[in-house]
């Protein structure tokens, strides 16, 4: 760094030395250069005017166009060329070889046109490989004020530049002994500076690297000197802060690093300044750097706003993303002074404990509407044999058996309730041992073959040799088995088939239930095994289901170890897929 900066100084140094010799130079080069043209151009002014005044004034055109003609003939130069030219720029006599046929440039347009014009005309002549520069400069011929003719000079100025080079060079050189001399002072100047700062560096970097405790040696008395003894007093102060300072930041990025929850820490101005891991579980921070970038979509304040809430108490918004719901908590960080420095965002998952609330308003909702439904069947039959049906036999004995019906589906749906109730709470006793899946699949065939009769139904079922051994409760898969087959029959028309294989895959045995029933919905699939749910649930409850057998079938099987897999379409059936671990 120290080098650097001693570099940095001879640079500065050559450069301050290398523009004002470069400026100086320039001046000179234009000055030179403008007081040579301005010398030429006085000349050549003074030239033509000496000679108007010699020819004097003329009565006829031809009478001055002679004396002109005279006065060039008599003119003598090596170097100049004087011209007589007419209204249209032409050479009409000259003194010597002419350059040109015809001068019609700025100049001479402006004589033409008796007008003034300051800058003179640059004419190059080109013989061979030599080109030559000249100045032109014309006045008019004036016959009782009227323009006959121009009188037009040309004087070299390829010297000019000539010299003009010759003075460059003389400056590049000086520039160049300039340079080599400043570098020289730069480097004796910049070392004078550099040295004791390169001493103190050395020891400052021995610092960084933890040495905090070895001393720099004061070697003058001067700002240096002083600087030292300071930085010698900050050393011990910086040792004691930075242990202290770094067991707390290491706390810190330990806690924020394995937090669940994200952190999002922004400035004054909304700017996002810290992050955690995982913050990206819930909100995607690449290219957003702002509160109004992260949050725009969620969020409808701005940064001020919420800093003036934020002010007094802790701020909370719950939200969705995508499928997640979060709570959003704000509060101020403060600086010494209690002013507000920025706010923090702790963003917590609480996609749970919202799916634990639906479910469980849905739930409850669920349960008072099954309940409900025979209650009131039951309280309105009743009401009715209080008020006088009790004497008509026929109607009391239809009102009971009604009344019995729907008290046996409330026992039932209670029963269902109490099952699963069991079952979440792991108080179900499963009495597991090795059992022939194949039996059991049979047995719970043939009880239903007279209900599929009764609807015209064909069950077909492939036996196989193979008994496929399980460990398992006998009762509680037959329950499993029993309930999908009973909803192949219920949910089957007249005159379908019901096939059912048991068949090996992998290391399950899987028993397929498939029905050419009514099918269920893509978008129901997903929530069959929901408690309470029901695909069509006017048909549901009149076949007398409580939307809760499948619910129940799903826990046994994630009891046994196995698993559920449904696949239907509309109008064309459903197959269930029952998987069982085999026993090996």
């Amino acid at each position: 760094m120290m080098k650097s900066l001693k570099w940095r100084m001879v640079t500065i140094y050559v450069f301050l030395v290398l523009i004002v010799m470069i400026v100086s130079g320039t001046l000179i080069v234009i000055r030179i250069s403008s007081n040579a043209y301005k010398e030429i151009e006085d000349s050549l002014k003074r030239s033509i005017s000496t000679s108007m005044e010699t020819i004097g004034e003329s009565n006829t055109k031809e009478q001055a166009i002679e004396k002109w003609k005279n006065a060039i003939t008599e003119y003598r130069d090596s170097e100049r060329r004087l011209y007589l030219l007419d209204t249209k720029g032409r050479v009409i006599f000259s003194d010597g070889d002419i350059v040109k046929e015809i001068y019609y440039t700025p100049m001479v347009k402006a004589a033409i046109n008796d007008s003034n014009i300051k800058e003179f005309d640059k004419i190059y002549e080109i013989n061979k490989d030599e080109k030559k520069e000249y100045l032109g400069y014309a006045q008019p011929i004036k016959v009782k004020e009227e323009v006959i003719g121009v009188v037009y000079m040309l004087a070299p100025s390829g010297q000019i530049k000539i010299n003009l080079f010759s003075t460059i060079k003389v400056i590049i050189i000086a520039i160049i002994l300039a340079i080599i001399l400043s570098v020289i002072f730069g480097i004796m100047f910049s070392n004078f500076l550099t040295k004791p700062i390169i001493a103190l560096s050395d020891k400052a970097r021995e610092m960084s690297q933890g040495d905090l405790d070895n001393t720099i040696e004061v070697l003058s008395d001067d700002e240096i000197g002083e600087l030292t003894k300071n930085f010698n007093i900050m050393a011990k102060e910086l040792n004691h802060n930075l242990v202290e300072i770094s067991s707390e930041k290491n706390k810190l990025e330990t806690v924020f690093t394995h937090m669940t929850d994200g952190i999002l820490v922004f400035d004054s101005d909304g700017v996002l300044i810290h992050s955690n891991p995982a913050t990206e579980s819930f909100l995607t921070l690449e290219h957003k750097s702002t509160f109004s970038e992260i949050f725009c979509d969620y969020l409808d304040m701005s940064y001020k706003q919420l800093l003036s809430y934020i002010k007094s108490e802790i701020r909370q918004h719950i939200i969705q993303i995508d499928e997640k719901y979060v709570n959003l908590c704000f509060a101020a960080h403060l600086d010494q002074h209690e002013n507000i420095m920025g706010s923090i965002c702790v963003i917590q998952d609480i996609t749970e404990h919202k799916k634990l609330e639906e479910m469980q308003k849905e739930f409850v909702a669920n349960v008072s509407h099954e309940l409900r439904t025979p209650l009131t069947t039951i309280k309105s039959y009743a009401e009715t044999l209080l008020d006088g049906a009790m004497d008509d036999r026929q109607i009391t004995t239809d009102f009971l058996k009604v009344i019995n019906h729907e008290s046996d589906r409330m026992t039932a749906l209670v029963q269902d309730l109490l099952e699963l109730s069991r079952l979440d709470n792991k108080q179900t006793k499963f009495r597991t041992q090795c059992i022939s899946l194949s039996h059991i699949l049979e047995g719970s065939i043939s009880k239903y073959q007279i209900h599929a009769k009764k609807k015209n139904q064909t069950m077909i079922y492939n036996a196989t040799e193979n008994e496929y051994k399980i460990i398992g409760d006998s009762n509680r898969i037959e329950q499993v088995i029993k309930n999908i087959i009973s909803n192949a029959v219920k949910y089957s028309n007249e005159g379908a088939t019901i096939n059912i294989n048991l068949y090996e895959e992998s290391s399950f045995v899987v028993a397929l239930i498939e029905d050419t029933g009514m099918g269920i919905p893509k978008e129901d699939l997903t929530r069959i095994f929901d408690r309470f749910y029901r695909v069509d649930k006017a048909r549901s409850r009149a076949m007398g289901g409580t939307g809760l057998g499948l619910a129940i079938a799903k826990e046994i099987m994630d009891y046994h170890g196995g698993h559920i897999k449904v696949t239907s379409e509309v109008g064309v059936g459903t197959c269930f897929y029952l998987y069982f671990p085999i026993v090996n």
